[in-house]
């Protein structure tokens, strides 16, 4: 091909396929099953040391916000809500209890591996050699004008 031209065809009248060939690129996963949009959006994740980056950033908020906390005067109903880190503590104790209590959630609502039987097979009570519905005859109604 030679050099495109300003209407999107090169010099023999053929139309440019580059705009096609870049959104093909960006929307087809590479080799190793990553999407190159998501290679673009959460690419930094893969970073060596990014997790202790993010674990100091929020060391750091976290300390600042209870800093802060000292010099804010509070007039809460409830006297122990007054107290510097009450919020804090008390969003993480709530935190902690909801992800706990997934535990026993997950148990109650969990269903055995053969909850349905075999999987492959029909169901109970189904007769696997009984004709289906479009086997079968049209049913006859008789009606009063019917001999």
């Amino acid at each position: 091909m030679s050099d495109p031209t300003d209407n999107g065809r090169d010099d023999s009248g053929r139309f440019v396929k580059r705009a096609a060939e870049s959104v093909h690129k960006l929307n087809t996963p590479s080799a190793e099953g990553i999407h190159p949009l998501s290679q673009i959006l959460f690419g930094w994740t893969h970073r060596k040391g990014i997790g202790n980056i993010i674990f100091y950033v929020l060391l750091g908020l976290s300390l600042i916000m209870l800093s802060v906390d000292f010099f804010v005067v509070r007039h809460d109903y409830l006297k122990f809500a007054n107290y510097s880190g009450f919020y804090g503590i008390w969003g993480f104790v709530c935190f902690s209890f909801a992800v706990i209590m997934g535990w026993p959630l997950g148990h109650m609502l969990r269903r055995d591996e053969n909850y349905y039987n075999d999987a492959g097979g029909p169901p109970e009570g189904v007769d696997p050699e009984a004709p289906m519905a479009d086997d079968l005859p049209a049913p006859h109604h008789t009606s009063e004008g019917d001999a």
